[in-house]
């Protein structure tokens, strides 16, 4: 069985691993390019406006499923139409949905996101329903019966954020599956307040750099790091978007760079990036190699517009890190599972 430094053994190699995805559920509603808001009721023409399945629960769904996972989601939307539209979306791509909890009175988390020509987004949020997931909603079960669990969020679930994710980590880490951990907004120190009795029963923690700065309130990446480490939690991935991605446990210390890529939307990279990371892991592959497979997936989903762009499945990533990566010192990743050397088992290893 594979090892994480300082975490569970993942329980089988497999390129369909089952996976939880519980957290954050969002409709997000993207146009581009929007150079400013036109005044009074002003319009602009736009290139293009799509609506997608998106949050660091939902939208890291989608890749998963397209990376080849089978994905259950469990989260918290509106008994409305936004609602009813993002179930459908993450069932074309194959999600369970049959254990989001419909809440009723409350709309489903939704976003606009105006998409400037340099690929950032600014936001235009409604919390909604995702405050309003309760542990009855949760499916321990389905958990325990669970590859990995990933937790995308958690500082916008409200209550659920204590007591309740706590079982929820119990039951998997009683069960032998991975937990990955990443974060929707930009936070601060209250957050890592929360999240620290927690972090220990986490194997992979993925901020990205802004976020891990926020939330540990230090200007050093190095030192942000070290206090997050300090929780307990087995590795930090800190993804650094141009300047590429860090790699930190106990025994492990990577700096990976940016793939190269045309970009047009920075939307959903680091959900693309932890889908990546989730897949190789449990194909075997190792953590170094891993991680190069969730930049792969990043890169391509910068190039479209929305968490779901571009991104088609685990051969075009592997595909598109081989083209663009070799320069760059990104290793080979096999197309199927098992045909890494053991010593590439290695976290350490490239």
């Amino acid at each position: 069985m594979l090892t994480m430094p300082a975490g569970p053994a993942i329980r089988r190699l497999t390129t369909s691993p089952l996976v939880v995805s519980l957290g954050a559920h969002i409709l997000d509603i993207l146009g581009r390019p929007v150079t400013s808001i036109p005044p009074g009721q002003g319009s602009v023409l736009l290139q293009e406006i799509r609506i997608t399945a998106a949050g660091t629960a939902a939208g890291t769904s989608v890749d998963l499923a397209k990376l080849g996972a089978r994905v259950v989601a469990m989260g918290a939307i509106g008994q409305d139409e936004i609602g009813t539209m993002l179930a459908t979306l993450l069932e074309r791509h194959g999600v369970d949905t049959s254990r989001l909890a419909r809440k009723p009175g409350v709309q489903t988390s939704a976003t606009m996101l105006p998409i400037r020509p340099n690929g950032d987004r600014p936001a235009f949020h409604v919390i909604g329903a995702n405050g309003e997931l309760r542990l009855p909603d949760v499916d321990l079960a389905a958990i325990a019966a669970a590859d990995v669990l990933h937790v995308g969020g958690p500082e916008v679930l409200g209550e659920f954020l204590g007591a309740p994710l706590a079982r929820v980590l119990a039951t998997a880490r009683e069960h032998g599956v991975l937990v990955t951990m990443d974060l929707l907004r930009p936070g601060d120190r209250s957050v890592l307040r929360r999240l620290r009795p927690l972090l220990a029963a986490v194997d992979c923690f993925l901020p990205n750099e802004d976020q891990l700065l926020a939330i540990t309130g230090l200007a050093d990446v190095d030192q942000a790091i070290a206090a997050v480490l300090a929780t307990g939690v087995g590795v930090v991935v800190v993804t650094r978007g141009a300047a590429g991605s860090r790699v930190v446990g106990a025994d492990v210390d990577l700096s990976l760079p940016a793939l190269p890529a045309p970009v047009l939307d920075t939307t959903g990279c680091g959900d693309a990036y932890t889908a990546g990371l989730i897949i190789g892991l449990c194909r075997g592959i190792g953590l170094h190699r891993a991680a190069w497979l969730g930049a792969a997936a990043a890169a391509l989903v910068a190039q479209g517009l929305g968490s779901d762009a571009i991104l088609t499945d685990f051969e075009h990533a592997v595909r598109y890190l081989a083209e663009v990566g070799a320069d760059l010192g990104a290793p080979v990743i096999p197309l199927e599972p098992g045909s890494v050397p053991q010593s590439a088992l290695d976290p350490r290893s490239s």
